[in-house]
């Protein structure tokens, strides 16, 4: 991938997040009274199993589930699943393959956060890119009964970002109708919501139930893992910008630090059976691995449970990561107009 392309994926990444924090927000937030809505559960990435009527008092244990980027559970035992698609593939051949992702949606599903794991109704949403917003549409008219069926209220809503002097997401519903009438007549209009408002309520969540570009997921790790573990050796404040200080890690204690701080259980969305650690392990492995490739790291056992970084000094490691991923791992020059990756000295403790 170019710098460019890593960019427009981390972009799009950040956005996919807005987008489902700034729709749960609508059921998390009663804009008349300026409060908290009390009693609503949010989850993220939750496994739910379809129930056939033969298993209709089990829970089907056979591995097939569907994991929704959203759920939203309220007080009334009624549920939202919702799946964000920002972007859709050029050839719209390749589209029936999300409808029958959001058709999986469409089932009696057990597995809800409710003491029953189970709801009265719930409804299906697909919350895309404004833009794009009038070709899904169409193409699900086009393919409506046919090819695309939906017993459950189905709903498209299109969400984009203006980054006027006071930037906001705008978020519209251009097909079917929410169960909820208020919300649907707000969102039938469209509502702005502020970014500052989405920045200051859920600036911890950094992450979704999908893997980060593999630059976001290093400069996380880099940015409130490496550097707070550096901090803590007496060597930090004397380190120079050339020296390199080793810092010991266990790949278990990076996953739940950011499991904990950075997906939906920063904000107490619901996390239990049935919710999926968000990092998965494999991508924590697969951003140590760059590392590795980088030489900015090596591992310090065979089953790759540890692993010692070398800390430096860096003026902005997003773009560090960014032109060191676009770099072979044999080039250690790098391109002409980027900085060649530094060394490590011979003893990486001579500081």
């Amino acid at each position: 991938m170019t710098e460019t392309d890593f960019r427009d994926s981390i972009d799009d990444y950040v956005t996919s997040i807005h987008a489902i924090l700034g729709f749960a927000n609508f059921y998390l937030w009663d804009p008349e009274t300026r409060t908290d809505v009390p009693d609503v559960l949010v989850f993220q990435g939750r496994h739910l199993c379809p129930l056939s009527a033969a298993t209709e008092n089990e829970v089907r244990n056979d591995g097939s589930y569907v994991t929704p980027d959203l759920g939203v559970l309220l007080p009334d035992h009624t549920g939202v699943l919702a799946e964000v698609k920002l972007s859709f593939p050029k050839d719209q051949a390749h589209w029936m393959d999300d409808f029958k992702q959001l058709m999986s949606y469409d089932a009696d599903l057990d597995g809800w956060p409710s003491e029953d794991g189970r709801v009265i109704r719930h409804e299906v949403v697909l919350i895309t890119e404004q833009g794009r917003a009038v070709r899904v549409r169409k193409f699900y008219e086009n393919h409506a009964g046919n090819e695309i069926k939906f017993e459950r209220p189905f709903v498209i809503v299109a969400v984009n970002r203006s980054d006027n002097r006071q930037p906001y997401y705008f978020f519209q519903r251009t097909l079917g109708n929410l169960t909820r009438t208020v919300l649907d007549s707000r969102l039938e209009e469209g509502v702005k919501v502020p970014m500052t408002v989405l920045l200051e309520k859920y600036s911890t969540v950094k992450l979704y139930d999908a893997e980060p570009p593999l630059p976001y997921m290093m400069d996380l790790i880099w940015t409130h893992v490496v550097v707070d573990a550096a901090r803590q050796e007496p060597k930090f404040s004397r380190l120079h910008k050339r020296h390199k200080l080793p810092v010991v890690l266990q790949v278990e204690s990076i996953v739940e630090r950011l499991r904990e701080e950075f997906s939906c259980r920063s904000i107490s969305a619901h996390a239990s059976c049935g919710t999926p650690s968000v990092p998965k392990k494999t991508w924590i492995v697969n951003a140590l691995e760059q590392f590795v490739s980088m030489k900015e790291a090596e591992w310090i056992d065979a089953k790759k449970e540890g692993i010692r970084v070398f800390f430096q000094r860096i003026e902005d490691s997003l773009d560090h990561f960014i032109a060191s991923s676009c770099r072979s791992p044999d080039d250690e020059k790098g391109p002409p107009d980027q900085q060649p990756l530094l060394q490590f000295p011979d003893d990486p403790d001579g500081i």
